[in-house]
């Protein structure tokens, strides 16, 4: 799961929405965290990297990783991530209520607070403060958002990667990922809602 993905598994408010967020970017076990971190944030933090696990070891996940493999070969995950946000938000009125709008003015509001907050790690806030600016979550919305999303991971990886041609093995791929995404986002939100 990408950063949308996460942010919509977490509990509708701002506190949890922050712990969701900050687990890529927090390093530790949940005694190391919960010295730095407030309870409900460090729930967020844990919960995500179960969400993590869960998605990693998901047969859906697994073949759409093995759709891409052949190109892209050990950057087939990255992509995954990324694409089953956009996927997430061109089918977002099936899984929720919630205006996808709303949604992101609330998401974008609870990552001010990490800018604002010098508890948080200075690469994060950094990080949030760009995603925040690009309006990245509109960006997940179409596949040129997706490659220039994936051209910026490039150049955030010291080697060389596949990740700048992948949109090219995404289009060829289009129909299959979609449906794994279809197979799969029902099965994280069963996961994420029994109390992780």
């Amino acid at each position: 799961m990408n950063y949308l993905g996460h942010l919509i598994l977490a509990e509708d408010n701002d506190v949890s929405r922050i712990g969701h967020y900050l687990g890529d970017f927090v390093k530790g076990d949940k005694a190391t965290i919960s010295k730095q971190y407030p309870e409900q944030i460090t729930k967020g933090i844990i919960a995500h990297r179960k969400i993590d696990v869960f998605t990693d070891s998901h047969p859906a996940v697994q073949r759409a990783i093995v759709l891409l493999k052949a190109d892209s070969g050990r950057f087939s995950s990255i992509i995954v991530d990324v694409i089953f946000d956009y996927y997430l938000i061109k089918h977002w009125k099936r899984f929720f209520s919630e205006d996808f709008e709303s949604f992101v003015r609330k998401c974008y509001n609870s990552l001010e607070i990490i800018v604002a907050d010098e508890i948080y790690p200075e690469r994060c806030r950094e990080f949030t403060r760009k995603l925040i600016d690009n309006d990245a979550f509109h960006v997940y919305s179409d596949i040129e958002g997706i490659h220039r999303v994936l051209c910026g991971i490039d150049r955030r990886i010291k080697r060389e990667s596949t990740l700048p041609q992948a949109h090219e093995h995404i289009k060829l791929n289009y129909p299959q990922l979609e449906q794994e995404f279809l197979s799969f986002f029902p099965d994280i939100i069963d996961f994420s809602s029994n109390d992780i």
